[in-house]
């Protein structure tokens, strides 16, 4: 999973397994939360959807906000944050 920090908004952004649908959960500066879903292979997108705060949390695991909240507190615009359990371990800040 990719985040971003864009315009004090933080972008999360990942594709399906099945590499369908490119879904974005977006934390706005302000603390909403959104959830962009668009299709790789149709030109068509879903209208945004309004999260209840939490969702992205919990969505993405402990392991993964626990390295969002490291790259946060650093100011990183940008970082990888997969968890350990997917193979891939993260950098460690």
């Amino acid at each position: 999973m990719q985040v971003k920090k864009i315009d004090g908004d933080y972008e999360f952004t990942c594709s399906t397994d099945d590499g369908a649908f490119l879904v974005k959960l977006i934390l706005t500066a302000d603390g909403e939360e959104h959830l962009n879903t668009q299709p790789t292979n149709a030109p068509m997108t879903f209208p945004p959807r309004i999260l209840k705060p939490g969702t992205i949390r919990k969505a993405i695991g402990e392991e993964r906000w626990e390295n969002f909240e490291r790259m946060k507190d650093k100011d990183f615009p940008v970082m990888f944050i997969d968890s350990h359990d997917k193979g891939f371990v993260p950098h460690n800040f």
